[in-house]
């Protein structure tokens, strides 16, 4: 088998994190993992593609070589982006139904009567499938596994870390372009265009979610998207513009304003920066992630405005694939958790404030957890960008 044409990392660090992964396994008495979301896939083969709306699977074998199963049209993806050989990938033809595949693959492999682990929380593994695998290998012992690798992957290794540095220079550039573009007349969409422009660029793939801009009364509804709606003469838009460098993410907020803001949108700009100190000041290793949340939670709510932060503080931010940029689902800054921050974890840390036809106000960074304290990956003026 040709060398992939293009591995993000050398293959002794997929080794290192397989090695990682089984130790869990053996700590959780597994004896085979079956993976089944791409990030994580990625992860620990290099292999990606846009075609993970199809089933496929990364099995890790305790003991053995890792065993990739997908579609038959992806076995060139395969080849030219992960370090796994053509001995240990199984392929299906769309004439054969993916499970029948994985039925296949696991008999083959004589897995069938060896405990598998099951990520039940994978969005691409639906319980109709879990239920068939299940009656069709009636002696294999199947356990949860969701977790095991995300949870490995929230600690980013140096070349990792990397990636996510140049993700944050990209997502800036994507800002600063949108935020350069806004005027009185302008489309959401123009904007959405600018907020590309400044993104490619700076080499970023497309991002796992699209840029959020939205002006007007829709500035103030969180997660709506752009429609290709004019911003007016006093109005604010709301910008909120992710990277992705190797599928690795940074995102960065700020708030736009055409025309004389009143003075609130000028006082919450502030207020959202105050929560933002507050919570960098937390954001160091050894301390609980919930205690970011906390202090950034504590400034809003002592201004009383504590009724309009309604989001966590922040997430995990790193592998990601359409539809989230977000690693959230592995660790997030909020109340209620008290894992520890560690060096090498990279978090989008995000206060904002929200009242429905009134304002959208908010600021955020990406965020790397360092030896000693934290690096901000994103570098965009904290401020109210004013445009008259």
């Amino acid at each position: 088998m040709m060398p992939a044409i293009d591995l993000p990392f050398p293959v002794a660090e997929y080794r290192a994190r397989l090695e990682r992964v089984e130790r869990e396994m053996e700590r959780r008495g597994l004896d085979v993992l079956m993976i089944n979301n791409l990030e994580n896939i990625y992860y620990l083969s290099g292999y990606r593609t846009i075609g993970y709306y199809s089933f496929m699977a990364l099995f890790v074998v305790r003991g053995g070589e890792p065993v990739q199963l997908t579609r038959f049209i992806e076995k060139s993806s395969l080849q030219g982006s992960s370090w796994i050989g053509d001995a240990d990938t199984m392929l299906y033809p769309d004439t054969e139904p993916y499970l029948d595949a994985a039925v296949r693959t696991i008999k083959e492999r004589k897995w069938d009567r060896l405990t598998i682990g099951v990520d039940k929380s994978a969005w691409y593994l639906t319980i109709d499938d879990f239920e068939k695998l299940q009656q069709r290998l009636p002696n294999a012992r199947w356990a949860d596994s969701a977790m095991i690798v995300d949870t490995i992957r929230l600690v980013k290794s140096p070349a990792e870390q990397a990636y996510s540095r140049k993700a944050g220079k990209a997502a800036s550039e994507g800002m600063r372009t949108a935020l350069e573009a806004l005027r009185a007349g302008i489309t959401e969409d123009d904007l959405m265009a600018a907020a590309y422009s400044g993104l490619f660029r700076m080499h970023s793939e497309f991002p796992g979610l699209p840029p959020l801009i939205n002006s007007g009364v829709r500035h103030t509804m969180a997660h709506a998207m752009a429609e290709g709606n004019p911003v007016r003469q006093d109005e604010a838009v709301y910008f909120e513009v992710g990277a992705s460098i190797k599928r690795y993410h940074a995102a960065t907020l700020r708030i736009g304003y055409v025309g004389t803001p009143p003075k609130l949108f000028h006082d919450l700009t502030d207020l959202c920066r105050r929560s933002l100190d507050a919570g960098l000041k937390e954001l160091k290793p050894g301390n609980p992630a919930e205690n970011v949340d906390h202090a950034a939670r504590k400034v809003i709510a002592d201004a009383g405005y504590g009724d309009k932060f309604r989001h966590k503080a922040g997430y995990s931010i790193g592998i990601a694939l359409p539809p989230d940029w977000s690693e959230a689902r592995s660790m997030m800054l909020r109340g209620g958790e008290k894992r520890l921050l560690e060096p090498g974890m990279v978090f989008h840390f995000l206060p904002a404030v929200f009242e429905y036809q009134e304002y959208g106000v908010g600021l955020s960074e990406t965020v790397l957890i360092t030896e000693t304290g934290h690096e901000i990956l994103t570098d965009v003026e904290q401020k109210l960008f004013v445009v008259k």
